[in-house]
């Protein structure tokens, strides 16, 4: 298992993101910059986004590596464990590296995340047109019980919450 998985502490964190979900977010991600697509294992499905993204167009770059010891790429565009979530994105801002990340909507409810996009209004916010069932690595579809957003930062978008319509 990936030193990342190790210090999130579990076993049972590995779900895909689907490709829609990266269709629809193609025209906010800038094609000039290598993005760091951060997360993965040496199974050979958690590379699937990062090949995705470079069949889109986009310049990928997606080591196996501890996501806390490293630092690729102009950009990270990512689906994190959501276990390690609040660290992810303390760990990005602190490298100053505008980031993609495919999150709970139930961030929004966070203290800490309230706090964190109060004062940083670097921090935007894209809406999914619909509930994201992710892939398992048995390649079933998880039957997701919350809603995902997408939690920007330096990504310049155009308004600081972005609804995505079907």
């Amino acid at each position: 298992m990936n030193q990342i998985l190790n210090k999130c502490g579990n076993d049972k964190i590995e779900y895909y993101t689907p490709e829609w979900v990266w269709d629809c977010l193609a025209p906010y991600i800038p094609k000039d910059k290598v993005i760091w697509e951060a997360f993965r294992n040496e199974d050979p499905k958690s590379c699937k986004s990062a090949e995705y993204l470079k069949h889109l167009g986009f310049n990928v770059v997606n080591p196996l590596c501890d996501f806390f010891e490293n630092n690729y790429g102009e950009i990270c565009v990512s689906n994190p464990p959501y276990n390690c979530k609040r660290e992810v994105i303390e760990r990005l801002i602190f490298l100053d590296k505008p980031f993609m990340l495919v999150l709970p909507n139930i961030i929004l409810n966070t203290c800490w995340f309230i706090e964190l996009a109060a004062k940083n209004k670097e921090i935007q916010i894209i809406v999914l047109p619909k509930r994201v069932d992710f892939i398992k690595p048995n390649n079933e579809k998880s039957k997701c019980v919350f809603h995902t957003l997408v939690v920007t930062y330096k990504m310049n978008l155009q308004d600081r919450i972005i609804f995505l319509i079907a």
